[in-house]
């Protein structure tokens, strides 16, 4: 486990710009660590199966790890998991709730990645969440001498591990820093991937702060229920938190209106969140305008080169 002291943040935030590309370049290493073990393998083990909870940055890693790849002259499929739920209609007695594997066309999910390993191409669907049913396919292009990069919160499931043949490597992403506060509190990364989908959801979803804190049970739940006992199964382990994350989130929430409306001290308080929004108070917003346009944070805050 490892933990940052706040106060090192707010020492290193007096050169803004310089810590902010320190951070960038730690996790470019991370992800051309991943790429080589993946690559070493790639000969009997072209699936990778890239997973984390709700709001680990998982997405952009997958993006990340395609890009780079291809730079290496790999030819790289990405498949997302969240197109293969099945209409709510279909699913079975299992399906208790959305965090359920069961809501997974896993059968259809496996089929798309083996093919595409093969080489052959593949008409994959996409999911309309508005409709709760298949919104339309795609056409997905395979290369027996690439990689599939399949990407979601079950992917490392037995229960979709189970029909790949053993041909993967599995990939865990999640925030693992922990922050030490003024007080010796710890902020834990659960509280940092809240903050994290309060500012997400806002801006890209329409949902209130308040909403997104109040759903978190259940994202919680479904995470100890289906991810986190799944977490065993990856080779390769990336922690997506950056130091600077604590001021770039400052920023973004401290602007908004609805933070001091809606996220008063009871409410934060009764949710478990009083020491993530201390810090978020007591360390310097980040202002420069140099955060790359390839950052996982902006999965999380805009601004993004990658569609989500």
């Amino acid at each position: 486990m490892r933990v940052i002291d706040i106060e090192d943040i707010n020492e290193a935030m007096q050169d803004q710009l310089r810590f902010m590309l320190h951070c960038e370049e730690v996790y470019r290493d991370k992800i051309s660590t991943a790429a080589a073990k993946i690559l070493q393998k790639k000969d009997t083990k072209p699936i990778v199966c890239l997973t984390g909870p709700s709001g680990s940055g998982k997405t952009t890693t997958a993006m990340r790890l395609k890009a780079y790849l291809e730079n290496m002259g790999v030819t790289v499929g990405l498949v997302s998991m969240d197109n293969f739920f099945l209409p709510v209609d279909k699913r079975p007695p299992e399906a208790t709730d959305w965090e359920s594997p069961y809501c997974v066309d896993r059968h259809a999910l496996a089929d798309c990645i083996l093919r595409l390993a093969e080489g052959q191409d593949v008409e994959a669907p996409w999911y309309d969440f508005k409709t709760g049913d298949v919104g339309g396919y795609r056409t997905l292009h395979g290369d027996k001498d690439g990689i599939v990069i399949a990407e979601g919160i079950h992917m490392l499931n037995p229960l979709i591990l189970d029909l790949l043949n053993g041909e993967y490597t599995g990939v865990y992403v999640a925030p693992r820093t922990r922050i030490i506060t003024h007080e010796d509190r710890i902020v834990n990364p659960e509280q940092l991937r809240v903050a994290r989908r309060m500012i997400r959801d806002l801006l890209g979803r329409g949902h209130t702060l308040r909403s997104t804190v109040e759903r978190a049970q259940t994202v919680d739940r479904g995470e100890l229920n289906y991810i986190q006992p799944n977490k065993g199964n990856a080779q390769i382990h990336i922690d997506s938190f950056h130091d600077y994350e604590p001021c770039i989130l400052s920023k973004y929430l401290m602007e908004l209106p609805e933070f001091h409306e809606q996220l008063d001290d009871e409410f934060v308080e009764k949710h478990g969140l009083t020491d993530l929004m201390k810090v978020v108070k007591s360390v310097p917003p980040l202002t420069t305008p140099y955060v790359p346009k390839n950052s996982l944070v902006r999965e999380f805050v805009g601004g993004s080169i990658f569609e989500y």
